[in-house]
């Protein structure tokens, strides 16, 4: 799924090539990714519409429209946006494109058709599931250390890769910077967070702000189209069995609360013992 560093990519592009267009006609190809809050029809209500703004909350993207109209949209595990320029062609698994007023168009791709797209009067987002749910933004000022000392103490007892990964806690890092943020503050996945020291935590801290800054920057390097999911910079996630480019070992994969967790286990060395020596 599209986590932190893509969307505020997806966002600045979409800033810039579809805001302030109008929507001249919109097609639906599957409905099941649609939560219309409002009396009429998804195509109906946007057809006519300005794109007067594109927002961030989270993992969810925010697409504020003149007639005081919202879509909002998460992607979930495999939807992608896809902005359609004249003579291209779409990408597989189309479920809606929105027709704009510069002969191009803006998709909802998803194979597997989890991606939600929820249409809702502006400011009424009681039915969007999380979505008044999110934690603290890690890249705003309020997130300093004292802060996140805090929830530390207050989520205690979670995982460390669980209490990073939850939005509620903190919004938002998804799977795939969640094992780079460990591997950067050399701290086992499955570590409790009680069991982290001080320092452990600080130094959480810091990997947090410096991963994420490090991954900004390689998908805006990458530069490439907003529907291309950019991991080729990732050090340790989907590198199962390839050498730790820190000190050599095989990286591993473990599941951790139903999600597959990619780790080195000589530098993030458990802190208590397990099923599997992950060493050998």
């Amino acid at each position: 799924m599209p986590e932190l560093p893509d969307l505020l990519y997806i966002q600045k592009y979409l800033r810039k090539e579809v805001c302030h267009r109008t929507i001249t006609s919109v097609e639906v190809k599957q409905p099941i990714v649609l939560r219309v809050a409002v009396d009429a029809k998804f195509e109906e209500a946007l057809q006519g519409n300005r794109i007067n703004a594109c927002e961030l909350h989270g993992s969810f993207i925010r697409f504020e429209f003149s007639e005081n109209l919202d879509l909002i949209m998460n992607l979930m595990l495999a939807g992608k946006l896809q902005h359609q320029k004249p003579k291209e062609k779409p990408k597989g698994c189309l479920c809606f494109s929105l027709f704009l007023n510069d002969n191009s168009k803006l998709n909802l791709c998803d194979e597997q058709k989890m991606a939600k797209a929820y249409l809702a009067k502006h400011g009424e987002y009681e039915a969007i599931p999380k979505y008044r749910e999110q934690g603290i933004d890690i890249l705003s000022p309020e997130f300093t250390l004292q802060a996140f000392r805090e929830l530390a103490s207050k989520h205690s007892r979670k995982q460390v890769r669980v209490f990073i990964n939850d939005h509620t806690i903190l919004s938002s890092i998804g799977n795939a910077y969640a094992d780079e943020i460990l591997f950067d503050a050399k701290i086992h996945p499955k570590t409790f967070v009680n069991k982290l020291s001080p320092q452990e935590i600080e130094q959480l801290y810091r990997s947090i702000l410096s991963v994420m800054k490090w991954g900004i920057e390689q998908i805006e390097a990458a530069a490439q189209p907003i529907h291309v999911k950019v991991r080729e910079h990732m050090k340790v996630r989907y590198r199962k069995d390839q050498p730790c480019p820190r000190c050599g070992a095989k990286i591993r994969r473990e599941g951790v609360r139903g999600f597959d967790v990619f780790f080195c286990p000589t530098c993030q060395s458990a802190t208590r013992k397990g099923f599997i020596d992950w060493r050998q």
